[in-house]
């Protein structure tokens, strides 16, 4: 469900150089006065960087293209997945909407995009190449908006009281984990609920595939990862089940509570986004962050992903929405939103003077980090049927005792049905 909207108005006698941010080359519509719907999770009313970034740029981007007015919507994931696929029906999509990377060919297949114009052709400097963002006609339908990958959490302070040394493989995680859950903490935060489209354990089951290198889908787009590259997750489970290192919610737990126990102290471990760094590192001071462990095969490379910015199949405001799309993504836009602790996409954003400055430190090691730890792999249009059957699945393992590779086949099948 919608929950607001929110207008930005543009005053007059704006500086010059706004004036000249983010323009594309005119066009017919350049000049008449245009209002774009825009659909995003974020909420600029809170109070927090990610949120106030996204505020400064629309008011900067509106200052720039004063005949342009953004109308933002605030929008959980969910809803979107769910409202996309009707209002794409019904020819009333948003202009531009916001998308996480495993979800746009669900969103494509579903009709909710238009192809992008010829001029996102002429953007050719992406730190990964958009070929995954395509429809089945093999058209680009979004562009990347940040990227991010997966690394191991740790407590230092709950480690350094338990005399445990930081792992390096999963087989070490368990064993920490174990030690640190005996103290009386969880050991290693991690979640089977599907409320939040099952976030937390669809992204560390996408990172640990790319890691030992096992396809999600074949070339027909059926999920074909119950193989012993995959079983391998499953075991990692099983094994802090019957270590009693997971969370006694675990069931339930969600992405958001276990990034809340990692701060406040009362999670040791857990595998979460890169986009969680930068504010750990100013509330939580004891939790740091390292490289995905090892499995018995591959190596430390997740998964590329992160959000990304599309038009809507039925927008009339095609080259206003892409002149959005080019600012927001572009060095000023992108480097405003670095300030909140997003990656940007593009090779021209870390030109800005932001990316010199102290402040900027963390932002540019996890970008490096993401472009040396992860890569991008192409989806299939059931990803939401994959993440709800790993949940499942997961609830399985704990609640009846499944092993790992039971836990693996009910993912697969779901996926598949």
């Amino acid at each position: 469900m919608i929950k607001k909207q929110w207008c930005f108005a543009v005053a007059m006698g704006v500086a010059a150089s706004l004036l000249a941010a983010g323009c594309s080359a005119p066009s017919s519509e350049s000049k008449k006065p245009v209002t774009l719907t825009y659909w995003d999770f974020l909420d600029p009313s809170q109070d927090n960087p990610r949120a106030k970034a996204l505020k400064e740029n629309i008011a900067n981007f509106e200052a720039a293209n004063p005949n342009i007015h953004v109308q933002l919507s605030v929008v959980s994931l969910g809803d979107m997945l769910n409202r996309l696929p009707q209002v794409a029906a019904a020819g009333q999509t948003p202009d531009v909407f916001k998308m996480f990377t495993p979800v746009v060919p669900q969103m494509a297949a579903a009709g909710a995009y238009k192809p992008l114009p010829d001029q996102a052709t002429q953007v050719t400097d992406w730190l990964r190449p958009p070929d995954n963002l395509v429809n089945g006609d093999g058209k680009q339908v979004a562009v990347p908006y940040e990227y991010r990958t997966c690394q191991l959490y740790y407590n230092e302070k709950i480690l350094k009281k338990i005399g445990a040394q930081v792992p390096t493989t999963y087989d070490e995680v368990v064993a920490v984990a174990k030690k640190a859950a005996a103290s009386g903490v969880t050991g290693f935060g991690t979640g089977f609920s599907d409320t939040d489209n099952s976030a937390i354990i669809g992204t560390f089951f996408d990172c640990f595939m790319s890691q030992v290198g096992q396809d999600i889908w074949d070339k027909e787009g059926k999920a074909a990862f119950a193989t012993p590259k995959g079983e391998e997750f499953g075991k990692f489970l099983t094994d802090l089940r019957d270590a009693k290192a997971l969370g006694s919610n675990v069931v339930a737990d969600s992405y958001g509570t276990v990034a809340d126990g990692l701060a406040n102290g009362t999670v040791a471990m857990a595998v979460l986004g890169t986009e969680r760094a930068v504010t750990f590192s100013k509330t939580a001071p004891d939790l740091k962050w390292t490289p995905l462990p090892m499995a018995s095969t591959g190596d430390k490379t997740g998964a590329t992903i992160g959000w990304t910015l599309g038009i809507g199949s039925g927008s009339e405001h095609v080259d206003a929405a892409w002149k959005f799309i080019e600012y927001m993504t572009g060095p000023k836009g992108a480097a405003e939103m670095a300030t909140g602790g997003e990656v940007p996409t593009r090779d021209i954003t870390y030109k800005e003077p932001y990316f010199s400055t102290p402040e900027a430190k963390k932002v540019n090691d996890i970008a490096e980090y993401v472009k040396s730890n992860s890569k991008p792999h192409t989806y299939s249009d059931n990803w939401t049927a994959l993440a709800a059957g790993l949940s499942r699945a997961g609830q399985s393992l704990v609640l009846q005792g499944r092993s790992g590779s039971d836990f693996i086949k009910s993912a697969q099948d779901a996926a598949n049905k």
